[in-house]
């Protein structure tokens, strides 16, 4: 029987074109319900998914569907396979997006979790460099405390043995050919027990002649017979109130009708021992002085102490003589 199908626009009215065609379309329905029903759901979710994209294989795993439906659907006209192409299109398309969409959410992600951790490690070396500060603060001031207690201590024990104070012996000159001795103390530590042994060159060659008068006995203890002795328990240290020093008199010393004479002069005390060499003059009826000392300290025993009278500029020429000094060697590179 041959097709007498009118198109929708040929016929006299719509509801006589549906009732030509009705028997057409409910043959087709009745024939081809499920593939429609499956392309009718697809459209639908196309558009849901065109705007909230899924995960990656969603869509993929729908396009499976379709592929497999549309192989089983049989005696197909061209529009229901251009449908059909056109679902499986955008179904990939709909992939392709969540593809992309993933993987620029995969590097906003790892991005943002850079950047979170950078921030973290930020914070973590800036608490590690408060830290750092801190104990370096608290260092320097545990060793600044500590270097204060030293400080005390050692001054504490400077000021029982002496540090590195010293003391000299001054003459005065007095009526009846004889010397006032006097000593004196120098630094800003006191001393303690100083022994004082005052050698005179003369009195020691007077001895020694006596001795070989009658060459009996220890003659090292007679040549220290021409010696003199002093002991002075304590002596206080220079200060604002004694700048000078504590002077101590130890008494009178006869000297005779000399014009000059050179003493050395030994000291002992609990920081150790120094030496003195003490240079008298008397010039156009006037006695002056010049001394040197060496010690206690190294730095002492290469820079030693000189002190002369204002008036007698010799003095220090004489006093500078007294100690021999090692002159440094050249370096050479």
């Amino acid at each position: 029987m041959p097709d007498t199908r009118i198109p929708l626009w040929k016929g006299r009215g719509t509801a006589n074109a549906f009732a030509h065609h009705w028997p057409t379309i409910r043959t087709h329905l009745r024939h081809h319900w499920f593939f429609d029903s499956v392309q009718c759901a697809a459209i639908p979710l196309i558009i849901w998914w065109w705007y909230n994209s899924p995960s990656p294989g969603f869509a993929i795993g729908v396009l499976a569907v379709i592929a497999a439906v549309m192989s089983v659907h049989t005696d197909m006209r061209g529009w229901q396979r251009v449908t059909w192409i056109l679902l499986i299109g955008a179904f990939l398309a709909i992939e392709f997006r969540a593809i992309t969409k993933d993987r620029v959410d995969a590097a906003l992600a790892d991005a943002q979790k850079r950047v979170a951790e950078n921030s973290q490690f930020l914070t973590i070396v800036r608490e590690l460099s408060d830290s750092i500060q801190q104990n370096q603060e608290q260092f320097q001031a545990t060793m600044s405390g500590l270097n204060t207690t030293v400080d005390r201590v050692g001054d504490s024990i400077k000021t029982q043995t002496g540090g590195d104070s010293f003391a000299y012996v001054t003459f005065t000159p007095e009526p009846n050919q004889q010397f006032m001795i006097a000593i004196t103390s120098h630094g800003k530590y006191p001393l303690h027990e100083v022994r004082v042994t005052m050698m005179d060159e003369e009195r020691r060659l007077q001895a020694m002649q006596e001795y070989n008068k009658h060459p009996q006995g220890n003659w090292i203890a007679a040549i220290q017979t021409g010696d003199t002795y002093f002991q002075v328990p304590y002596l206080r240290p220079q200060s604002p109130e004694g700048p000078s020093g504590d002077v101590e008199m130890l008494g009178p010393y006869p000297f005779g009708a000399k014009e000059s004479n050179d003493l050395t002069i030994a000291f002992s005390s609990l920081n150790g021992y120094w030496n003195e060499r003490l240079h008298l003059r008397k010039i156009n009826g006037k006695w002056h002085q010049s001394l040197s000392v060496i010690g206690p300290t190294t730095n002492q025993s290469l820079h030693p102490f000189i002190y002369y009278d204002s008036d007698y500029p010799d003095g220090k020429v004489l006093a500078e003589k007294d100690w021999p000094r090692v002159k440094p060697q050249p370096k050479h590179p």
